[in-house]
């Protein structure tokens, strides 16, 4: 004779239950792996003293779970099947992105005869949670999942609290479309960014042992500067160089190690220096150039040169200056009309045969002509 667990529901639930949380309430279940023909591993059915609805989300495990059929219930006890949300997609809702945790898949049961039915190649079903934001999903609305993109070609909505749609491959939009991060249209409502970091203490610095050197970052977003950008820092290693995150290194042990700079919120984009701990100072210099990488013709522009030693910026070194075209010929497409031991002013020539080509200003140090910086500029037409 079978005896039922629904009295026996609170002794299990204390016992062998495990702690979940229903649409981020905490409660007791039973869980276990789906045994019918239509099992797989990301598959479980729940039960809980707790009613359970279809399209309810349930995290276990460090995982988030859709309900999509609600079983039975019975005085004691609610049951459900629950699945794996495998991925999160985001829809674009002019201009407003909503991310919703969902199942994907390119097949689908039938839970009547417990069979796989086939999908033509290209066409997924994806599962949401029908809510407020899910409902204002369209027909014809793109998304993208795992870099490819699809267009919803029908939606389903005969199942109280989920929503199925039915997708089908579709074209990338190179204008629009944000391919790397999964999200269609976003350059149509947004900026496209393009970050840049650079170390102005250039690529090499030495620092005394128990001396401290400041590290000085520029980050631009689009070309123009960020103010106050979240920037990490890292060394290669810590025994020979150390450093904080304010970019403040200081010298250990003899040796060398590398220190990483990288927008924290943008981790790809970085800028590296090598720093040698030394235990008696040297002179090592370099140059860095600063203006405009473009002049339209006719037009001039001001550049200055930073002289560092050892990284840290010095003012008591000059440089020449000199003036080039990019594939040496001649004659020279500008001229340097001003100069100073550190700033330089360019004037580009003024024919039209110069459009779109390049000259290149060159720093030299004085008292060393071995280190040298060179800057390519773009010579543009007025309009």
């Amino acid at each position: 004779m079978t005896r039922s667990i629904e009295p026996l529901m609170d002794f299990f639930l204390r016992e062998k239950g495990e702690s979940v949380s229903v649409n981020g309430v905490q409660l007791m279940a039973l869980i276990r792996d789906a045994t019918d023909k239509i099992q797989s591993t990301d598959e479980k059915i729940i039960r809980s003293a707790t009613p359970l609805q279809t399209g309810d989300f349930i995290d276990y495990r460090n995982e988030r779970y859709l309900l999509t059929s609600q079983i039975d219930q019975n005085n004691n006890s609610c049951r459900g099947r629950m699945r794996t949300c495998n991925y999160s997609i985001a829809f674009n809702f002019n201009g407003n992105v909503k991310w919703f945790d969902g199942i994907v898949e390119g097949k689908t049961f039938s839970i009547d005869a417990g069979n796989i039915i086939s999908m033509p190649d290209g066409t997924i079903t994806v599962i949401l949670q029908d809510n407020a934001d899910t409902r204002d999903i369209a027909l014809s609305q793109r998304f993208y999942n795992t870099h490819q993109p699809f267009k919803v070609k029908g939606i389903d909505r005969t199942v109280n609290g989920i929503i199925k749609l039915s997708c089908s491959l579709d074209s990338i939009s190179t204008a629009y479309d944000d391919v790397e991060n999964n999200i269609v249209d976003r350059w149509k409502y947004e900026i496209a960014h393009t970050y840049a970091l650079t170390i102005d203490n250039r690529t090499t610095a030495n620092v005394l042992i128990n001396d401290i050197l400041q590290l000085n970052v520029t980050a631009t977003d689009n070309g123009s500067p960020m103010v106050n950008p979240a920037i990490t820092f890292t060394s290669s290693d810590s025994n020979v160089v150390s450093v904080d995150n304010k970019g403040m290194v200081m010298g250990v042990e003899a040796g060398q190690a590398t220190i990483t700079a990288a927008l924290t919120y943008h981790p790809t984009v970085q800028a590296t220096i090598q720093i040698t701990t030394v235990e008696t100072q040297t002179h090592t210099y370099t140059i860095s150039i600063t203006g405009n990488p473009t002049i339209k013709v006719g037009q001039s522009a001001s550049y200055v040169s930073h002289i560092y030693d050892n990284g840290i910026e010095v003012f008591d070194q000059s440089v020449v200056w000199s003036l080039r075209n990019q594939d040496n010929s001649t004659p020279v497409m500008g001229s340097i009309t001003a100069s100073t031991g550190n700033s330089a002013t360019v004037k580009a020539g003024s024919s039209s045969s110069y459009y779109n080509k390049y000259i290149v200003l060159t720093a030299t140090l004085s008292s060393d002509p071995t280190v040298t910086i060179e800057k390519t500029i773009q010579l543009k037409s007025l309009i």
